[in-house]
């Protein structure tokens, strides 16, 4: 038998391939993710797995694991894979991009939008009975036509952000490449992109040094992991008024706390990781998902 295993439910497509194509399908149904001891003892019996940014697959889990033929993740990122470990097991890693571009795209330019005319703090105040009259200074935004967003992370998804706010706003754009002095390039954004992968060059690229070379009207957008932006520096320079605003689709630890002391700034929009969250990317991630695993069969 040719088992898989799946982390979370996902949309039906997929799994309805692998069916088609002799696969034996079960999956974790439950609103939680798996816990690391079913995953482990489920694991046991698959040859496949469709996991989660939230699996934490490392080398212990690998090793106790060989027989896995491929693990394939249900994102663009792999970085809660130890690839290298795999590797030298001969387990193939998977994961879905080229089909959540344009959803995590639009998710990061509406974030930007959201964050440039004080949504949250504007939707709140009417929420809370405190919209009595039409206010000629309240909520006073930045308007974003002609200007300047920084894309860090020039992949398929920050070119498309950048299409998307050329075309809307006629922005100046400008691409953050390696070897550039990256204060310099900070120093006269209107807004901040971020659409880079996680790893040991950009874990907390957007630190304490970099907050403070940007401009107090600025806008910071992060769908990318959240690691790579300090959190607590954020949280300073928002609240101390050195930074207009952020948008973030990813934080550290996700889910973040609910205490957590960004949550109760005005500026700071913060989603639920929301950015594939269309039906259209959601299915082709699916059908990306089980395409791995049965070409890792066919070329075995």
């Amino acid at each position: 038998m040719k088992n898989v295993y799946i982390t979370r439910t996902i949309l039906p497509d997929g799994i309805l391939k692998l069916q088609q194509n002799g696969f034996t399908v079960e999956v974790w149904d439950q609103a939680s993710p798996v816990p690391a001891e079913v995953l482990h003892t489920k694991a046991q019996t698959s040859q496949a797995l469709i996991t989660m940014l939230t699996d934490k697959i490392d080398e212990n889990f690998l090793k106790k694991n060989p027989r896995l033929k491929i693990i394939s993740n249900y994102a663009v990122g792999t970085n809660n894979i130890d690839k290298v470990t795999a590797d030298k097991l001969g387990i193939v890693i998977g994961n879905t991009p080229d089909v959540l571009t344009e959803a995590t795209a639009e998710v990061a330019f509406g974030l930007m939008i959201a964050c440039a005319r004080q949504f949250k703090a504007a939707s709140k105040n009417a929420q809370n009975g405190l919209w009595n009259t039409w206010e000629p200074m309240g909520f006073l935004g930045l308007s974003l036509k002609n200007k300047t967003l920084g894309i860090i992370g020039n992949g398929r998804i920050g070119k498309e952000m950048a299409l998307l706010s050329k075309g809307a706003f006629n922005m100046n754009i400008k691409i953050y490449n390696r070897g550039d002095d990256l204060l310099l390039f900070l120093k006269d954004l209107d807004v901040l992109s971020l659409h880079i992968p996680l790893n040991t060059e950009t874990e907390k690229i957007i630190g304490a040094r970099e907050l403070a070379s940007m401009k107090p009207e600025a806008i910071i957008i992060n769908t990318a992991r959240g690691e790579v932006i300090d959190q607590d520096e954020l949280y300073k320079a928002i609240k101390e008024n050195r930074l207009f605003g952020a948008g973030l689709d990813v934080t550290y630890p996700e889910p973040l706390p609910p205490k957590h002391p960004l949550y109760s700034l005005d500026q700071v929009l913060i989603l639920p990781h929301i950015g594939s969250a269309t039906f259209e990317a959601r299915k082709k991630m699916s059908l990306k998902c089980a395409d791995n695993i049965i070409n890792a069969f066919k070329s075995s």
